[in-house]
C-alpha cells in the first residue's frame, strides 16, 4: 500500500470512529414497572366504619351511582369493584382512592424527587394502632400501600 493510501486508509478510519455516537444514559430513573390493578391493601370494615365521613360516603355513592349509569370513567376496568370492597390497587388515583376508604386522609406526606406523595389515615383514638397509608407516584396513581 503507498503512503497516499495508507493516509487515506487511517483519515478514513479517524473519521467514522468520530462519528460513531456514543451510547448516553437516561437522565432520570425510569418508572417501576408496576402492572395496574394488582391488590396493594384491603382497609378492614371497622377502620372503615371508623374513619367514614358522611360527605366522603355521600360522593361515594354518587360517584358510584353516576359510573353505573355511564357518566363517570374510571382509571381501571375493576376499579369499581375496588372501591366497593375498600381495596386499593396499583394505579388508583387519589381521589379512587379516598372513595374506597370513605375519608379524606388524615395527613399528607410529599415524597422528594421524582415527587409524588404519600396519603396516610390515622383512625381515632384507641384505634391508632390501625394507622395505613398509600403512596403515590409523581403521575397522582397508587404505588405502594401498607400499615403504619
Amino acid at each position: 500500500m503507498s503512503k497516499p493510501s495508507r493516509l487515506a486508509a487511517a483519515c478514513l478510519l479517524a473519521a467514522l470512529a468520530c462519528s460513531t455516537p456514543e451510547s448516553a444514559l437516561y437522565p432520570w430513573d425510569p418508572p417501576p414497572n408496576v402492572a395496574p390493578g394488582q391488590p396493594l391493601y384491603t382497609v378492614p370494615d371497622e377502620v372503615i366504619a371508623e374513619l367514614a365521613e358522611a360527605t366522603t360516603l355521600s360522593l361515594r355513592e354518587a360517584t358510584l351511582q353516576a359510573a353505573a349509569e355511564g357518566r363517570r370513567l374510571f382509571s381501571g376496568p375493576n376499579v369499581e369493584a375496588a372501591i366497593r370492597a375498600h381495596r386499593i390497587e396499583t394505579g388508583m388515583t387519589v381521589d379512587e382512592v379516598v372513595l374506597a376508604v370513605g375519608s379524606e386522609p388524615t395527613k399528607v406526606r410529599e415524597q422528594g424527587p421524582p415527587g409524588g406523595h404519600t396519603l396516610i389515615w390515622e383512625p381515632p383514638g384507641s384505634a391508632a394502632y390501625r394507622r395505613f397509608w398509600v403512596r403515590f407516584d409523581q403521575d397522582g396513581h397508587a404505588m405502594a400501600a401498607g400499615k403504619l
